[in-house]
């Protein structure tokens, strides 16, 4: 081999090397970008959890403090049904306390006809006559209360 051709291959040697460390340099730039792309999406993507996070710990707020309303409407409800069945029972105990007046009262009244338990033989019932704002504001029951509205007056 002469020195020309010991020279070809010296620099055909040195350009393969050239070739070689820029490849490999432009090869690691290259994946240096693709990582720093990825921590940045990542970083995009927690930031974004860190927004959503926030957002879900108000909407879990709001939805405890709606349970917690919900829950004091039905002990309220609860309370309000216990209050009604009460007042029923009341209003029940009060409804046959005056159907046992007014049928003693119809008993005992000379002019209204009645079988041996106070009830008018005529089938009219004196407390369906008698409404809750009637009773309460005139003193009166149906048996003092003709069927045409006027009052029969004070009996002896």
């Amino acid at each position: 081999m002469d020195n020309q051709q010991m020279l070809w291959l010296v620099i055909g040697v040195v350009v393969v090397i050239i070739i070689v460390v820029v490849a490999i340099v432009w090869a690691k730039r290259s994946r240096d970008r693709r990582q720093e792309a990825a921590h940045r999406a990542a970083e995009d993507l927690r930031g974004e959890a860190d927004r959503h996070r926030g957002r879900t710990l108000a909407e879990e707020e709001q939805a405890a403090a709606v349970r917690h309303e919900a829950d004091a409407a039905e002990e309220e409800a609860r309370q309000l049904r216990v209050e009604a069945e009460e007042r029923e029972r009341t209003a029940d105990s009060s409804r046959g306390t005056l159907d046992a007046q007014l049928r003693e009262a119809d008993r005992l009244d000379p002019q209204v006809r009645t079988d041996r338990e106070g009830r008018r033989i005529d089938g009219v019932d004196p407390v369906d006559q008698v409404g809750p704002a009637d009773a309460a504001e005139s003193g009166k029951h149906a048996a003092d209360t003709s069927p045409d509205g006027d009052a029969r007056g004070p009996r002896s």
